[in-house]
């Protein structure tokens, strides 16, 4: 088992929450992070909570960066801290009046209660709205979002563990099939070379062959299938994947990881192309199709 360092990459889904209290008030914090492909942030805050809005916004970028993050933070007041509401008499007496044009004008009948007053919206209005949050209660939303924070990152590094220990499952195993193309890329041009008489043989079986022209031209075949410098390429991007794998420094990796990919797989498509062996070109088509379920994990990569 490798021995990954402490600051891991991260997956972009998680979950946290987190609560704190403050004298006649409590917190509580709710975070759920699902792929995005930038930072996205929507936040669902209470009014006394709005014109922090920004500040709370920066809090959470600093920890996500990138995914998309529902941010959910309610405020529950105790009896002795509630708001004072007050009743707004205009929409009560607009509520009744409407009642009675839809009964004396439509004929529409029914009752119209206290219940059903109670569910007209502005009914009630609060003195405090927007400015009942006091030095207390803010240092209380700060306490449940870092808490929340927490968890959710602590989730989020999980699952990015998680991932990493697949995706370096499978980069070494491509590393591993490289150094099989590499193997059989060597014993290509002798291959050619008998080839190549063994063909001319059976064409002009009465003539007598010549050895160094016959070298001359699987030479020139084996010089326009030479993968050498591909493979060198691929090598080197492979160990740079595992080394983007091994030393996060904790920020975000899966656009490296799908900018890398990307050069991976057109060094993959030449071996391909200019192969001549048939096992070689198995051997690439086991690359592409490892690399294509490289590419779906990194899409869960921050």
């Amino acid at each position: 088992m490798l021995e990954w360092p402490a600051l891991m990459i991260r997956s972009m889904t998680g979950y946290g929450q987190g609560a704190a209290e403050a004298p006649g008030l409590k917190v509580s914090v709710e975070l759920r992070s699902v792929n995005n492909r930038f930072a996205d942030l929507k936040l669902r805050l209470p009014d006394d909570l709005v014109p922090f809005e920004q500040e709370l916004r920066r809090k959470v970028l600093t920890t996500v960066k990138r995914g998309r993050v529902d941010v959910d933070v309610r405020l529950e007041r105790t009896a002795s801290s509630a708001v004072p509401l007050t009743l707004n008499r205009p929409v009560v007496v607009a509520a009744l009046a409407a009642w009675t044009s839809l009964r004396d004008e439509f004929g529409i009948s029914g009752a119209f209660d206290l219940q059903t007053l109670m569910r007209v919206p502005g009914v009630f209005e609060s003195t405090g709205r927007g400015a009942g949050l006091d030095e207390a209660g803010r240092k209380a939303v700060d306490v449940a979002l870092d808490s929340a924070l927490t968890a959710l990152d602590a989730e989020r590094r999980r699952e990015g563990g998680l991932l990493r220990d697949d995706l370096a499952s499978r980069v070494s195993r491509m590393r591993e099939v490289v150094v099989v193309i590499r193997e059989a890329a060597a014993a290509v041009p002798q291959a050619l070379q008998k080839k190549i008489a063994e063909r001319v043989q059976l064409l002009v079986t009465q003539v007598t062959l010549d050895p160094t022209r016959i070298a001359q031209e699987a030479a020139f075949l084996a010089d326009r299938s030479d993968i050498t410098e591909e493979t060198v390429r691929l090598e080197g991007h492979l160990s740079h994947a595992l080394t983007i794998l091994a030393d996060s420094d904790g920020e975000p990796v899966g656009k490296r990881l799908e900018f890398l990919l990307q050069e991976i797989l057109r060094e993959t498509n030449t071996i391909a192309s200019k192969s001549v062996d048939l096992g070689i070109s198995r051997h690439a088509l086991d690359l592409k199709a490892e690399s294509e379920k490289i590419r779906e994990q990194i899409q869960n990569l921050e």
